[in-house]
């Protein structure tokens, strides 16, 4: 019973998903800055609409990798990527993390693929970003690039603590890509420094 209705859930979210990219009108500016082998963060509350704009990069032939929680929100998440030709690692959230960094740095290192991460995910605060999609674009040498929006028609999911968004039929989804870059050592030293840098 659990399992038809986790796919019943995931198939309907998929559906209205898709409705809102045939109705609504989805743009990227600077979608160039989107390549191969680059780190992209975005905030939690923006998580539904950017499966929209896995399933554009997915249509240029690149390939995703996505890092979700390990717990059963993730498990809805990573069905509908595969949707949009992306892939999930499941991580544990909190400190329980540690125990597969060595391995998420590896990856990250040998891997020319582009890694998405919520930046304040996956419990916030909101808008606070965490160290971690920073340190391992820094130990693997790749560039980073950070993703918000802008949104007509929408609803925000107040009770929630990223503020979740969920947008309506005919929509008006704006997709920014930041490039950030390579991130120094000197960067993570400084670190409270990106909460300035990026625009909520």
């Amino acid at each position: 019973m659990k399992k038809r209705l986790f796919n019943l859930f995931s198939a309907f979210a998929h559906a209205y998903l898709k409705l809102v990219d045939v109705t609504g009108r989805f743009e990227i500016i600077n979608q160039d800055a989107i390549r191969e082998n680059t780190m992209l963060g975005y905030w939690h509350g923006d998580s539904y609409c950017m499966k929209l704009l896995l399933r554009n990069i997915s249509n240029r032939k690149h390939s995703i990798i996505v890092i979700v929680t390990a717990d059963s929100r993730g498990d809805v998440i990573e069905k509908i990527i595969a949707n949009y030709g992306a892939r999930a690692i499941r991580l544990p959230d909190g400190l329980s993390i540690r125990h597969h960094l060595r391995d998420l740095k590896e990856m990250c290192k040998t891997s020319g693929d582009i890694f998405a991460l919520a930046l304040d995910g996956p419990l916030g605060p909101l808008h606070e970003p965490k160290k971690l999609i920073f340190l391992l674009a820094s130990e693997a040498e790749k560039k980073m690039a950070y993703i918000h929006f802008k949104y007509k028609n929408v609803i925000r999911l107040k009770h929630r603590w990223d503020r979740y968004v969920i947008p309506l039929p005919f929509s008006k989804i704006t997709a920014y890509v930041e490039e950030l870059g390579y991130i120094s050592k000197e960067d993570l030293r400084n670190f409270a420094d990106y909460r300035e840098k990026l625009i909520c």
